[in-house]
């Protein structure tokens, strides 16, 4: 396992200093929805853009209703059902996965709001404070794609690398790309028509942060495919 980089043995995890990184991550699942759903304001929170907005596009942009096959996401041949955890997406992670990654606390689930009702519901929780660790899961209801969509919005990631997740599509989708400080996020598709994804935001290195995404995910995955 990536040796996880740390704060400082004596120094606790400052909440005040780790909310702004936690909305940093949610604002790059803003950019997963087709067309782009999310603005954000002076102070980092993302918010749904008014319904007469619409961002800019060039004219080499590729259309996301023409349903081009070099825009689509690779098909989903066993399909997920993920319907009964996002009222409460906090339990997408058991006790003993998050025991696996180092967290003890309850997850926080966001249901309402801007990035909830636009993008989707989703859960973030803190590791042991000295990892300076923080993931999350997050159920992108927004498309109605899947995972296409995101391929199709694909221009607007700084880094985008398709990949798999237990035998599903996936992709890490990272704008702006701050892997190297931390910050990682992948979405996988589970079925044709929706997808997930995970985040991780903390400390560790640019391989480091996306592994243990990548980790998260696919405990998602498991706890999905065993219904809860």
């Amino acid at each position: 396992m990536t040796t996880r980089a740390r704060r400082g043995c004596e120094q606790p995890m400052r909440t005040d200093l780790l909310r702004p990184r936690i909305l940093s991550a949610l604002a790059l699942a803003c950019a997963m929805l087709a067309g782009g759903a999310c603005s954000s304001e002076a102070d980092g929170t993302p918010t749904p853009q008014s319904s007469g907005e619409r961002p800019e596009t060039s004219e080499s942009s590729p259309d996301p209703s023409t349903g081009d096959p070099a825009q689509e996401a690779p098909g989903v041949d066993n399909p997920l059902d993920a319907s009964r955890f996002l009222t409460d997406p906090c339990t997408v992670l058991t006790r003993a996965q998050l025991a696996t990654f180092d967290v003890t606390r309850p997850g926080i689930p966001e249901t309402t709001g801007g990035v909830a009702e636009q993008v989707g519901p989703f859960c973030t929780w803190h590791a042991a404070a000295e990892l300076g660790s923080t993931i999350g899961v997050g159920f992108i209801t927004g498309n109605k794609n899947g995972l296409s969509d995101t391929y199709r919005g694909r221009s607007q990631f700084e880094d985008f690398r398709p990949t798999e997740v237990e035998e599903y599509p996936a992709v890490f989708a990272n704008s702006p790309d701050l892997r190297s400080k931390g910050m990682c996020t992948i979405v996988v598709g589970i079925s044709d028509s929706s997808a997930i994804q995970a985040t991780e935001v903390g400390e560790l290195d640019e391989t480091g942060s996306c592994e243990r995404a990548k980790q998260v995910a696919t405990s998602a995955l498991a706890t999905i495919r065993e219904g809860g």
